[in-house]
């Protein structure tokens, strides 16, 4: 019997055009992307310091309440370590309890000074620092793979990381200096699955075919994106968070390409997820019935594909409805008496996580019958070799 080769068949040659496509645009993309510029001019020296004690008081009337609030704070980093700060805040103190700073809580902070010869220092509180709580779920996180997924499992975790130091060393740099990230963001996606796949499976043949049928899902999904933003007005699927990052950058942010990039990104893993599987129930199907005939074997990839549909449907949704709970709550807090049922569905933050959702749903559902052809295929041919 003849050993697989992917050089062997038409589809490996594809996928082998399809890797080298992937591989020369992300290498002549320049590596210095984002470092001739600055967004933000105002200089600021960022460091940790912990809270030595809060002081609360009325400043306001009785008709007119207003509350005064002023944390001390203690340097502990850096070339001001040792040093004392005062952060006064005024205004409405109705901030939930549990969210304000207590005494002993470790913040960030950002120190900046007026320039003359009057110079003043002011100080910015942003968050609490929970590095130690990341840190051990971090730990906690590798070692259940690796437990689990053994040495697989921690060359998917490299690889992880590989993708994620792809967006913010390309796409994210690009995008700031005013290009369409759409592009990047799908070479990204086919890069991810390339390097990611075989990590998973192996060099086999259900690799080459989950392989290129993820890859049709992420070209299926950015096909859906683009028909989504001709079909929507600009203001439906751009979110508050884009249009922050638009009015704080120097030059002019692609809006519509970063919306349709998120929406391929967010469609990615989903579509690794049920290709990895269809491939990997195709292989098992030819093993255990070798000489099936090509359209049973469709059918019953098929078959386990609807079933695969149902549970993957409810796990995207409780996905979605437990991280998007605020954004429920405001649904059922924004639908009024005599308010028309689809105006609460167009609003923002609403439409565009509707539209997100569909659009990588789509991409994952059309993935599965393309995995489920190109693995039979390869099999196919296979055959032929025997």
């Amino acid at each position: 019997m003849k050993t697989f080769s992917l050089a062997d068949s038409f589809l490996g040659r594809h996928a082998l055009i399809l890797l080298f496509t992937a591989a020369a645009i992300t290498l002549f993309l320049p590596a210095s992307f984002g470092n001739d510029r600055k967004i933000y001019t105002d200089p600021r020296t960022y460091t940790r310091a912990e809270v030595v004690k809060i002081e609360h008081s009325n400043i306001g009337t009785d008709a007119v309440p207003q509350s005064e609030i002023k944390v001390h704070l203690s340097v502990l980093d850096g070339p001001n370590k040792g040093k004392s700060y005062i952060s006064v805040y005024r205004g409405d103190d109705d901030m939930p309890k549990e969210m304000f700073y207590r005494q002993g809580d470790t913040v960030f902070i950002g120190i900046s000074e007026t320039e003359g010869a009057d110079a003043v220092e002011y100080v910015s509180i942003y968050d609490v620092d929970n590095t130690r709580g990341l840190i051990i779920l971090g730990i906690l996180l590798i070692a259940s793979i690796i437990l689990v997924g053994r040495l697989r499992g921690a060359l998917a975790m490299l690889s992880l990381v590989a993708t994620i130091i792809l967006i913010f060393k390309f796409l994210i740099p690009q995008t700031l200096k005013g290009a369409s990230p759409l592009p990047i963001a799908v070479a990204i996606s086919l890069l991810a699955i390339i390097v990611t796949i075989p990590i998973i499976l192996g060099l086999k043949r259900k690799t080459a075919a989950a392989v290129l049928g993820a890859s049709s899902g992420v070209v299926l999904a950015t096909l859906l994106s683009l028909v989504s933003g001709w079909l929507m007005h600009l203001s439906g699927i751009v979110t508050n968070e884009m249009m922050t990052v638009f009015y704080a950058s120097a030059v002019e942010i692609n809006l519509h390409g970063l919306a349709l990039a998120g929406m391929v990104l967010a469609a990615l893993g989903a579509i690794m997820d049920v290709c990895i599987s269809i491939a990997s129930a195709t292989e098992e199907i030819f093993r255990v019935h070798p000489e099936i005939s090509v359209r049973e074997a469709f059918r019953s990839v098929m078959t386990l594909s609807s079933d695969m549909l149902g549970a993957t449907v409810n796990t995207l949704l409780f996905a979605y409805v437990g991280s998007a709970l605020p954004l429920v709550l405001l649904i059922a807090m924004k639908l009024e008496p005599g308010m028309p049922f689809w105006m609460v569905f167009n609003y923002n933050p609403v439409l565009s996580e509707l539209v997100k959702s569909a659009v990588g749903c789509m991409g994952m559902f059309l993935a599965m019958p393309a995995t489920a052809f190109f693995c039979i295929e390869l099999h196919k041919r296979g055959r032929k070799h025997v």
